[in-house]
């Protein structure tokens, strides 16, 4: 029971802040309240980019295009890590030296620059990008719970009182 809630709780969690981080960044046309989904992510985002650029010595907002390229690999590791230690803290799970594994997959499978150009393609299938963003880590989520054995996937079974060569 620990265990699929853990998942659950780590699998929402990580897609609430890969959904609201990706929506703020594609929605920056006006300030919102911190008490609002959208402007608590867009605050965050704005929090990010002034200590990014204070530790270039630019002004904030001065280097959009340079932020946007680091923001979009940040929120690409880290939405799936905070799922993932999420995950770990609920099932209370031993990982020890298996640890390598998550955080394997997650440096893998946090997209290779340039994979914005995919964007007029998620657009033509009409998949929306923030939501291809909750997929992505979703999967990257899962895979790295079951890396550590929490997720097991095994054949069907067959009942004792068939054989094998009837079933």
């Amino acid at each position: 029971m620990r265990r699929s809630i853990s998942i659950g709780a780590s699998a929402a969690v990580s897609a609430v802040h890969t959904h609201g981080m990706v929506s703020s960044a594609l929605n920056l046309n006006e300030r919102l309240a911190i008490s609002t989904y959208h402007g608590f992510f867009q605050h965050v985002l704005f929090a990010m980019d002034r200590l990014w650029s204070y530790a270039h010595g630019w002004q904030p907002m001065s280097h959009i295009e340079t932020f946007g390229h680091f923001y979009a690999h940040t929120v690409d590791l880290i939405c799936p890590l905070i799922g993932f230690s999420l995950f770990w803290m609920i099932s209370r799970r031993k990982v020890g030296s298996e640890f390598w594994k998550p955080i394997g997959i997650a440096l893998l499978l946090t997209f290779p620059p340039g994979s914005i150009a995919f964007l007029p393609i998620y657009y033509a299938l009409g998949l929306r990008y923030p939501w291809f963003e909750v997929v992505r880590t979703l999967l990257v989520v899962l895979s790295m719970a079951w890396s550590v054995g929490a997720i097991r996937i095994s054949a069907p079974h067959t009942s004792a009182t068939e054989s094998p060569a009837t079933a």
